[in-house]
């Protein structure tokens, strides 16, 4: 982080728009007529607000503060209909109208971040107007939880958007102290506890159909290794803010993740099967990022762990980040994603991934006081 963060907030942030520049190249230019995603902005935005908390960025707060105004004239309603669109062009006209859950999920988590460097009735008012259009537009007819978006991508439903919403509100929660904010993220863990979770194989469902029953043939079976990671960590968090109980989910995702969704070199695959089969076995890094998280999460709430030492394990991650991901192709960058035989999957580096790496790293720090270079 002492390189990414000083190079976002100066090579990668657009002086001219005050926003966030979407994609650079592997040579650390960046990649000027890339469309910018609402959702892409709102994780620079935490990030940049959570750096400033943290003091560990002289920009954190202008940077985060200048992005989350630009956000507000750029991304909300600029056609004129409700909601933030899916992304805009540089020159600030839309690119993608779709009113997205999942980018909607983050905006809820910048703006609570960004409600913690100023906790203006502005902000507060814009997310419950942002859960407004979720609670309606987004709401799903029936069955309870939400759609992937307006227009509908397909006629799946996907645990992912509810998982963003999960943080979101218990960022809210922590940002301004308001019950109903738990609240909400109590009624996603209702859906998590009765659909996302398959207690027979103690995994991850991702993929639906409109009642919550797994989708049809092999993608009622995809689990996600990093998500089984992210929601140990997610649950928690909501343990520690709620009271409730989680162990009979958290020991079961770890264990899956870690049983089926390592490879030999040490690195976590993208999908396997329930049955921990292997169905892609390309490799991204923001996976590795969840585990940092979801091992700090259980040596902070005391787990003890037959295996392996936290420190040494969350370690051992952190290992895998910095000698296959982070640092490169330029300091401050990374390699977001490999093929299954080990060469780059994209040309580019996209920002997006700031967010899984500075949480995971500030997760590490918090909890084992070991930040890496």
């Amino acid at each position: 982080m002492r390189d990414a963060l000083p190079f976002w907030a100066d090579i990668g942030f657009d002086q001219r728009t005050s926003s966030f520049h979407e994609r650079l190249d592997f040579s650390g230019v960046p990649i000027g007529d890339a469309p910018r995603r609402t959702m892409a902005q709102c994780r620079q935005i935490y990030v940049y607000a959570h750096a400033h908390e943290l003091g560990w960025s002289d920009q954190g707060a202008d940077r985060a503060m200048r992005a989350v105004h630009s956000l507000i004239s750029r991304h909300w309603s600029p056609d004129g209909a409700r909601g933030w669109v899916f992304s805009i062009r540089p020159d600030g006209k839309v690119h993608d109208p779709r009113r997205d859950t999942y980018a909607h999920a983050f905006v809820l988590l910048g703006l609570a971040w960004a409600y913690r460097i100023d906790p203006s009735q502005k902000l507060l008012d814009l997310a419950d107007q942002t859960l407004a259009i979720i609670d309606t537009l987004l709401a799903a007819e029936d069955h309870g939880g939400f759609t992937d978006g307006v227009p509908r991508p397909d006629a799946l439903r996907r645990q992912n958007p509810h998982m963003h919403l999960f943080e979101a509100n218990l960022a809210w929660f922590e940002a301004s102290g308001e019950a109903r904010f738990l609240a909400r993220a109590g009624e996603i863990f209702g859906l998590f506890t009765t659909r996302f979770f398959d207690p027979e194989r103690g995994a991850l469902l991702e993929y639906f159909d409109d009642r919550w029953r797994p989708a049809a043939g092999q993608a009622g079976t995809i689990c996600e290794p990093g998500h089984h990671f992210e929601w140990v960590w997610l649950l928690l968090k909501f343990s520690r803010l709620s009271g409730r109980s989680v162990s009979r989910y958290t020991g079961a995702l770890f264990d899956h993740a870690e049983a089926f969704g390592r490879g030999e070199n040490g690195l976590l695959y993208d999908e396997v099967c329930t049955s921990g089969t292997l169905i892609k076995g390309s490799q991204r890094c923001w996976p590795h990022t969840e585990a940092v998280k979801a091992i700090a999460a259980l040596h902070e709430a005391g787990v003890v762990s037959p295996r392996s030492n936290h420190r040494e394990h969350a370690a051992a991650y952190l290992d895998c980040l910095m000698d296959h991901y982070l640092g490169r192709p330029f300091a401050g960058g990374w390699i977001d994603h490999y093929n299954a035989d080990g060469t780059p999957k994209v040309d580019f580096v996209p920002s997006s991934t700031l967010y899984h790496a500075f949480l995971a790293i500030a997760e590490a720090d918090r909890v084992f006081s070991a930040l890496p270079a």
